[in-house]
């Protein structure tokens, strides 16, 4: 009885504990007191029996009682000898489950709470937009704003993965249920919040819910004066942050400071951040706002940030003059630095800019400042393994693309270089894989269609070309050429095509994609003097080198000579 009623209390404690918020040291003290307490039970029922009188000391036994109980039926002794037996087994599993759970079990449950996985994965939130819930709902810059400045601070904290911004806003509408955002994001906790503004007044609320139940970790209300936005955002996200990561068992949050400027530049700040997340096309739109906010406040680090980081993209997205484009990237992103020292996404627009020009050192130098100011950034991962795979180091190429695509899952541009950086590294079929599910990137098919056809399977390829809208025309044109015959117009027009530099833009495989189509037409010296023509004048995609496609010209020495021009290694 002792050992059941034990166990017992041991279960209720252990869901009032949470569903009171009450220290988990609780349930410990519960089973320590169980255990202290029994042998003492034991101790009393030995020496007292309880009688109709009350508790009385136990008598000698009578003559001949011991025999008697010995020679009872079986029937007799068993059932008070297996409730003993399980009262005792109660009791053990009871204090097994709550005193071993500190080390084990316990243990286990904190790292869920905490965002930590099986497997020892690294505690993870997503950080979704804060609803705009003000009266007038006018205030989507402040939530938008508030939501950035958090994933900002987070993803400052080494040791916390954080969902990047591409992913997380891809969940603005609010339709999907937690369990599915966390799934989609590979996270374990996800903080939600909202902004209620009326008048002067705002009233901000967060959340931070464990994923796999639902269960509310943590939630705050802060309630404030809307007369300094960005004074505002500073202490919400520091307050925010700093509870977040003592929920986490990180310690205590980064100081955390909000850039100054007037609101319509903030505004068309966020805007440009929105665009150049989109890549393409919308590259130029990112330009426009960016330009905007400078204009309204020529001293705003940020927008100066964003422009450098515009510029720096523009040669892969855009037939751009090369020279021009990084000139103006490296002009805005010191001119942010100068604004303020801990830009991380200036640091990163600046090092991209310096390894195209295969300034290999200085690069490497500031992706890795980069990478100190945001060692959870999933862009600063992306291009540092851009980095590492044009100067030859694959593997860490790879590993940091893999990286990139972890902290941001949603992106199109992640998914597609960690499959072409991941095919270069050896593992093909799990880098096919992923170009296959990529959609609304044409790089990402030109690149699919390109390896199938080198691998001469061709029925897949032109199924591939097909992925993409914007490519299909080209990359159908170009497999149908290759299975045309030697000296038939169509391998003609193909062949004349992918050998003219610039002919084919460069969202949809020009620059080092196209000498790799004169390999697969079986024109290697052909392929080499282009090679040598492109990077001298569009010296952009030279991690492409290191994929199989170039393995037919690897050992030539005008390839090599090549390499050990650019700086790269074997």
């Amino acid at each position: 009885m002792y050992g059941a009623g034990v166990f017992a209390a041991l279960q209720g404690v252990d869901v009032l504990v949470p569903a009171l918020s009450l220290p988990d040291s609780l349930i410990t003290i519960v089973a320590i007191a169980g255990f202290v307490g029994f042998p003492l039970v034991l101790f009393v029922a030995w020496v007292y029996e309880r009688t109709p009188e009350g508790l009385v000391r136990t008598g000698d036994a009578a003559p001949g009682e011991i025999t008697q109980i010995i020679s009872a039926p079986a029937a007799k002794r068993w059932p008070v000898g297996l409730a003993a037996a399980a009262g005792t087994a109660l009791l053990l599993v009871g204090g097994w489950l709550a005193l071993g759970r500190p080390l084990s079990s316990a243990a286990g449950e904190g790292e869920a709470r905490a965002g930590v996985g099986e497997g020892g994965d690294v505690p993870s939130v997503a950080v979704l937009p804060f609803a705009d819930m003000s009266e007038e709902g006018d205030k989507e810059y402040f939530s938008d704003g508030l939501t950035e400045e958090l994933i900002d601070a987070l993803a400052r904290v080494e040791g916390l993965k954080v969902a990047a911004r591409t992913s997380s806003f891809a969940f603005k509408d609010g339709s999907d249920d937690i369990r599915t955002i966390a799934d989609s994001l590979g996270v374990r906790t996800v903080l939600e919040g909202s902004v209620r503004a009326s008048g002067d007044q705002l009233r901000i609320t967060a959340q931070l819910i464990q994923a796999s139940d639902g269960f509310h970790l943590w939630s705050e209300s802060y309630d404030r004066e809307l007369t300094d936005v960005f004074a505002v955002q500073e202490e919400i996200a520091g307050a925010i942050a700093e509870q977040l990561l003592g929920k986490l068992g990180l310690g205590r949050a980064s100081e955390i400071s909000v850039a100054r400027t007037d609101i319509e530049a903030y505004e068309q700040y966020l805007l440009g951040r929105a665009f150049v997340s989109q890549r393409g096309e919308a590259l130029t739109r990112a330009e426009e706002h960016f330009r905007a906010a400078i204009e309204i406040d020529p001293m705003y680090a940020p927008a100066w940030g964003g422009l450098a980081e515009t510029y720096a993209l523009y040669p892969y997205y855009a037939d751009v003059d090369v020279e021009e484009a990084q000139a103006v990237a490296e002009d805005a992103a010191r001119r942010a630095l100068a604004l303020d020292s801990m830009s991380a996404s200036a640091r990163v627009a600046l090092g991209s800019v310096l390894r195209d020009r295969f300034e290999w050192d200085a690069a490497e130098r500031e992706l890795l400042l980069a990478l100190e100011l945001a060692p959870e950034s999933s862009e600063t991962h992306g291009e540092y393994g851009q980095y590492l795979l044009q100067v030859g180091r694959i593997e860490e190429g790879f590993a940091e693309s893999e990286r990139a695509l972890e902290l941001d899952p949603l992106s199109n541009q992640k998914l597609a270089v960690a499959g072409i950086y991941g095919i270069a590294a050896g593992g093909e079929e799990e880098g096919i894989e992923k170009l296959w599910q990529v959609r609304n990137f044409p790089i990402a098919t030109v690149w699919l269609v390109q390896h199938l056809v080198y691998r001469g399977r061709l029925d897949e390829a032109e199924e591939a070309a097909r992925l993409d809208p914007l490519a299909a025309p080209t990359m159908s044109m170009l497999v149908e050429a290759v299975q045309s015959p030697e000296g038939s117009e169509a391998r003609a027009r193909a062949i004349e095509l992918v050998s003219t530099p610039g002919s084919i833009p460069i969202a949809l495989g020009g620059g080092t994609s196209q000498p790799a189509w004169l390999i697969v037409f079986g024109q290697p010296d052909a392929a080499l003097d282009l090679l040598e023509e492109t990077l001298k004048d569009h010296p952009i995609g030279v991690e492409m080198l290191w994929t199989p496609m170039y393995d037919p010209i690897r050992d030539d020495p005008r390839f090599q000579a090549l390499i050990g021009q650019l700086g790269s290694s074997e």
